[in-house]
């Protein structure tokens, strides 16, 4: 799959989606030299980032903390669309084989330089997460699943249904999966070891009417955050709750979150080129923190840096750009915009290409 710009649709209403923002903070980012087109990343418990290149060349760099390069670059085949750590520090890779042009899951073992074995999925870009047992969870965009890898597995293991177009899930303490259903604006949940959805939950404001959700991530507490792209909300979902607590105006699109060790929720805007940053416990968006280029996945280290991957115009002008705590501690102060800010459009047709 061709990784596409966010599109005229999304194009039509940036302009509406910068009036009512949170200021910006200045905030120094670090450009890291990468290379290719990084899509997916990952960072591990010592702050080592893991980032997939979803160009031909392929292969998954690695960035040691404080490091301005890539120390090595792991072998891995082409269109690296998901990246995802075991606690285990095995590394799990969304990927085509170079060999026999297959999708496949790509299992590299902690300390490996590359690939050791691959798990056969469905054909197209995966966006992957793994649970705190080191199951691997799948979505299946075109076909309406997940599927499930057990812990150190050869094979899927099971096939789960959910709902229209899958594009990501967050796994939380107690290994209960939350997918994110662009098209049916909800999202599934599946309880740890189950087969079937336990419960279905709207994330927008109007049943039967998708916001396009897209990124999801979960905070130390279990609370579920959920991006919507053409609403500019982000949907807060308690431990434990069956609906939307409430939601955050995060001007600019958001398409990615990621949640540091604090709780600090971090958004990628994709219009406004900046990360909306949301303290704990905040119902409003604090001010937010430019970004290089155009953001895409981020992950969180355990020292609260953050790593953010910008794929460019997947032509292999892509970056990676990481943002110190301090950084993001000083947009974490309370948003100044009144409660009465503009609100964006919807554009009920927007998508995103799911390897984004």
């Amino acid at each position: 799959m061709k990784h596409q710009g966010l599109g005229t649709a999304a194009a039509a209403v940036g302009a509406v989606l910068f009036l009512g923002a949170a200021p910006a903070m200045a905030a120094s980012a670090e450009v890291l030299d990468a290379g290719g087109t990084p899509v997916g990343v990952a960072v591990g418990a010592h702050g080592t980032a893991y980032v997939g290149n979803y160009g031909t060349a392929g292969g998954i760099r690695v960035i040691p903390p404080g490091a301005g390069r890539p120390s090595r670059t792991l072998s891995a085949g082409s269109n690296v669309s998901g990246v995802a750590l075991a606690p285990d520090g095995t590394l799990y890779v969304a990927e085509q084989d170079s060999a026999t042009g297959r999708t496949v899951v790509g299992v590299v073992p902690a300390g490996a330089e590359g690939v050791a074995r691959s798990i056969p999925v469905s054909r197209g870009s995966h966006l992957i997460a793994t649970g705190p047992d080191g199951t691997v969870f799948v979505p299946n965009a075109a076909e309406r699943t997940v599927s499930v890898i057990a812990p150190n597995g050869s094979a899927v293991d099971r096939t789960v249904t959910v709902g229209a177009n899958p594009v990501e899930v967050a796994v939380t303490k107690d290994g209960t999966a939350f997918v994110t259903n662009q098209d049916d604006g909800t999202v599934s949940v599946i309880p740890a070891g189950a087969n079937t959805v336990s419960r279905t939950i709207q994330v927008g404001s109007t049943p039967g009417k998708t916001e396009n959700p897209h990124g999801i991530a979960a905070g130390p507490d279990g609370t579920i955050y959920v991006t919507n792209i053409s609403s500019s909300h982000v949907a807060v979902i308690k431990p434990g709750a069956d609906t939307v607590a409430y939601s955050i105006y995060v001007p600019g699109g958001p398409t990615e979150a990621a949640v540091g060790p604090d709780g600090t929720l971090y958004v990628a805007g994709a219009l406004n080129r900046a990360l909306g940053v949301i303290p704990p416990g905040a119902t409003t968006a604090g001010p937010s923190i430019p970004t290089e280029n155009i953001p895409g996945h981020l992950a969180v280290a355990p020292d609260g840096t953050i790593v953010v991957a910008s794929p460019g115009n997947g032509t292999g002008n892509g970056s990676v750009a990481r943002y110190g705590s301090a950084a993001a501690g000083a947009a974490s102060a309370p948003a100044s915009a009144a409660s009465g800010s503009p609100q964006p459009p919807e554009d009920a047709g927007f998508r995103r290409d799911p390897s984004r």
